[in-house]
């Protein structure tokens, strides 16, 4: 290779060098991605949800369930009784076309995990029947998650198309506490972007949709940071490190021409 077409082609493999580069990076950032996906688990021991756990928050503006409103859940009696709430009212800032059970903490957390009480086990909204909103005033609102379908032709569903921030892992089965109404089960871990104090549970599309506008809830915890799980991480970044390592390697191959 002469001199002038060597120069002639530096910017070139500057720009496929820029362009590998990228492809590379967005391998990385989709693997990552793919690895904080809603994962799902069939542990059927509510002890493994409520271990560790001391923070729940406090149940009240709802006429319907096991117990009277407010209402704090305890891990003993999840495993024990697993009551539940439902048929909840109105809440300033909030739809009036939903009705609305409010979960208070008694600061600020962003990571809560959520107990549902089913009911209707077999029945694919049963699951996933809530919406849910946050706030720090209780009265200006910030929507967070909606199920709008479920997908699966028996137990267990998985959550379908949403709106706002899906859990990042569920556990559809059911996990006893067996209470009066319902079994605990298909708990399910959230991470928002921001902290609330207060959460507001609604019926969410799914449920209006399937005619049972009842969001039950035995308990909404607040739960650690989200951590994905330790193999899927590992697997994604070496693919992704893979993606970029082939890049380099095509490139010295053309530098070599």
């Amino acid at each position: 290779m002469n001199a002038n077409r060597k120069k002639s082609s530096t910017p070139l493999l500057k720009m496929i060098n820029s362009r590998l580069s990228a492809v590379g990076v967005v391998a990385l950032l989709t693997v990552a991605d793919a690895a904080y996906a809603t994962t799902y688990t069939s542990d059927t021991n509510i002890a493994d949800f409520t271990a560790g756990v001391s923070n729940y928050a406090t149940f009240s503006n709802f006429s319907g369930g096991d117990v009277g409103s407010p209402f704090t859940p305890t891990s003993s009696e999840l495993a024990t009784q697993g009551f539940r709430v439902y048929d909840g009212g109105s809440i300033t800032g909030l739809p009036s076309n939903n009705n609305w059970i409010l979960a208070s903490f008694s600061s600020q957390v962003s990571q809560i995990l959520v107990f549902s009480n089913i009911d209707h086990f077999g029945a694919a909204y049963d699951g996933y029947q809530y919406t849910i909103e946050g706030s720090n005033n209780g009265t200006t609102w910030t929507p967070l998650f909606n199920a709008l379908t479920v997908t699966g032709a028996g137990e267990p569903f998985r959550l379908g198309a949403f709106t706002g921030t899906a859990p990042f892992r569920v556990n559809n089965v059911l996990t006893p506490g067996a209470g009066p109404g319902g079994t605990v089960g298909y708990e399910a871990y959230f991470q928002f972007g921001s902290a609330y104090k207060y959460y507001a549970f609604g019926a969410s599309t799914v449920a209006f949709d399937s005619g049972n506008p009842d969001q039950e809830l035995s308990a909404v915890a607040a739960a650690g940071a989200r951590v994905p799980e330790p193999g899927s991480t590992l697997v994604f970044f070496a693919i992704g490190l893979g993606c970029l390592k082939i890049t380099r390697k095509s490139l010295k191959r053309l530098r070599a021409v």
